[in-house]
């Protein structure tokens, strides 16, 4: 995310100052006069914590505009999809999320890939252990017609 404009402009000034400083820190080494040196080792010190801030400034307006795309963009809220017999959470296509641990955690954990369970075709939640049910297998038992013999 792009900063503004005001602290690029800062940025790049403090450059340039810094630039300039370098210069006259240079200059000031072939002085025999002691007190301008400390005065423009004072300043570079100073123009040095200048910097440190700026770029705690712009490091802080880097979060700020991210938190405000983040209000103006929300992200997708999950919605409840039925999926055969049961109700998932999905966030756009992404999905599907166990419903318990969103609606009673707030927390959107993905649910395991479809196995057949004694019950029938369903996921898992390795959070909570709860198996979903996506349909339901009917176990028929092949009863064989009653034979008692031969009635007389």
């Amino acid at each position: 995310m792009p900063v503004t404009s005001a602290t690029t402009a800062a940025a790049q000034i403090l450059s340039s100052t810094l630039a300039v400083l370098k210069t006259v820190r240079e200059r000031a080494k072939a002085s025999k006069d002691s007190e301008l040196k400390g005065q423009i080792s004072d300043l570079y010190d100073c123009v040095l914590s200048l910097k440190e801030a700026v770029m705690l400034v712009t490091d802080e307006n880097r979060e700020l505009l991210t938190r405000i795309a983040a209000l103006e963009h929300p992200a997708s809220k999950p919605e409840i999809k039925q999926v055969g017999f049961t109700n998932y959470y999905f966030v756009d296509e992404k999905g599907p999320f166990c419903q318990p641990c969103y609606d009673v955690n707030g927390k959107l954990i993905p649910l395991a890939p479809q196995v057949r369970y004694a019950g029938g075709l369903g996921r898992k939640c390795e959070v909570c252990n709860k198996v979903f049910f996506e349909n339901h297998e009917t176990v028929q038992a092949h009863v064989e017609p009653y034979d008692s013999g031969v009635w007389s």
